[in-house]
């Protein structure tokens, strides 16, 4: 069950809203976490025990760290131990098993944000196994983040207030989301699905370029969609959720991009992982091992197969690259640098989607036919495609735009929008219905 599914929009959402609403806020966190567990188990009853051992390990790990008699060494051993058990899990479950357990890529590293920042005292530990717990699996962000650090959720966690104001501006993003996931993205899934049909062999170069900005297009609305019904479904419950996503294809260069999406990771990976291997204060050179290797491990996190690795450490040498000396040129020429940006980046994103390297190869004497493949195979091919998703692709590039935030905070709250909503709600019910639906695409990792 996943936050788009008729099942959770009509059974399972409203009856955990009816009983969380009802219940005085000493019970809350209480209820989120059992509506939690109970919301993972629908998906994988296996998944919602690892999910309660996971909580249950840390908690009680947690609780040894920060014990007044426990010396300084004693607290490094119990840090190490909650570090190696929670990678260890997902490194087994990531690299070992078929299936990866609802969340586990997610919570894992909630949790060990939980374990840094009470071991370098930015926050005290969790008052309760509940208040973990409802930290740790609170169901709006359990499946694809966005990813919370302990230090400002926790607080969140001991005391919330729910309004009108919130609950109804959370329920315009959760349909604003429903909306980018399945009127966009999945709609725009289906020409990236027919290219793969047909077999790269077989499409011309203006139809692989065609489907490497569709599968841009899915990834950015599939993953933005998602994050705006964890914002609102949050916000619904009391909560100031990050935001994950910050217009990305505004930026004018592959590190700005990386900063404006998929906020919360790269933020997690900055604060825990960038800055304790020393960030950017010992020398050009040990910058630049640094940045590579959170790339690395960026594209080592997302899966097992060689395309990540490549994906990632393509996007480290980019990036190092223009810290060092790309970016001045950039920042000096506009236009070069948001061509650079719409070029490459749906570039990568082709690594990234194609896990096996001879179709990656064929796809790429697609996109750059130097030696003649590609321009003769089906050459009106992308005419027709073009005709029918130049629209979508258009709405896409519409809602995208700085302006776009500007009149969604100006006016969201009018009758206007909210008969715009109303009527892109039961749309996407009626898109749903009749199965014209795809999971999540980070649900994958």
């Amino acid at each position: 069950m996943g936050l788009s599914d008729l099942n959770f929009l009509f059974r399972f959402l409203p009856a955990f809203l009816l009983l969380y609403y009802l219940c005085p806020m000493r019970y809350r966190n209480g209820i989120l976490f059992v509506g939690s567990i109970i919301f993972c188990g629908f998906g994988s009853l296996r998944g919602a025990l690892l999910l309660l051992c996971s909580v249950t390990v840390n908690y009680a790990l947690i609780r040894f760290m920060d014990c007044r008699r426990t010396s300084l060494s004693w607290r490094r051993c119990w840090l190490l131990t909650a570090v190696l058990f929670n990678a260890g899990l997902l490194c087994f479950y990531k690299y070992r098993m078929p299936a990866l357990p609802p969340g586990i890529s997610f919570y894992t590293f909630a949790l060990l944000s939980m374990d840094f920042d009470v071991y370098l005292g930015r926050e005290r530990c969790p008052g309760s196994w509940l208040e973990l717990g409802a930290y740790t699996a609170m169901f709006p962000k359990l499946l694809s983040g966005p990813i919370t650090a302990y230090h400002e959720t926790i607080v969140q966690i001991r005391r919330r207030r729910v309004t009108a104001k919130k609950i109804e501006y959370g329920l315009s993003l959760v349909i604003a989301g429903l909306a980018f996931k399945v009127l966009i993205a999945d709609t725009v899934a289906i020409l990236w699905h027919d290219i793969r049909t047909v077999g790269f062999e077989s499409i011309s170069t203006p139809l692989a370029w065609m489907g490497a900005a569709a599968y841009s297009v899915q990834l950015l609305f599939d993953f933005q969609g998602y994050s705006l019904i964890a914002l609102g479904l949050g916000s619904m419950l009391g909560f100031d959720l990050p935001r994950n996503f910050d217009h990305p294809y505004r930026s004018r260069s592959v590190g700005e991009y990386y900063r404006r999406w998929h906020m919360s990771l790269g933020q997690w990976f900055r604060d825990y992982l960038y800055i304790p291997l020393g960030g950017n204060r010992k020398g050009p050179v040990r910058t630049a091992f640094n940045l590579l290797t959170v790339w690395i491990v960026t594209g080592i996190w997302h899966g097992v197969t060689p395309n990540y690795l490549l994906w990632g450490l393509i996007l480290g040498l980019l990036i190092v690259s223009e810290k060092f000396w790309l970016g001045r040129f950039l920042s000096r020429h506009g236009c070069i640098s948001r061509l650079y940006v719409w070029i490459l980046i749906p570039l990568t994103w082709v690594i990234f989607a194609i896990p096996d390297p001879h179709s990656l190869g064929v796809y790429f004497s697609r996109l750059f036919p130097f030696r003649g493949g590609g321009i003769a195979v089906s050459k009106n091919d992308w005419l027709r495609y073009g005709r029918n998703y130049l629209g979508f692709f258009l709405a896409a590039l519409v809602v995208s735009c700085p302006a776009a935030d500007y009149v969604w905070k100006k006016y969201w709250n009018t009758l206007a929008a909210k008969a715009m909503l109303f009527a892109l709600f039961w749309l996407c019910v009626y898109r749903l219905v009749n199965g014209l639906h795809n999971p999540f695409l980070y649900l994958n990792f």
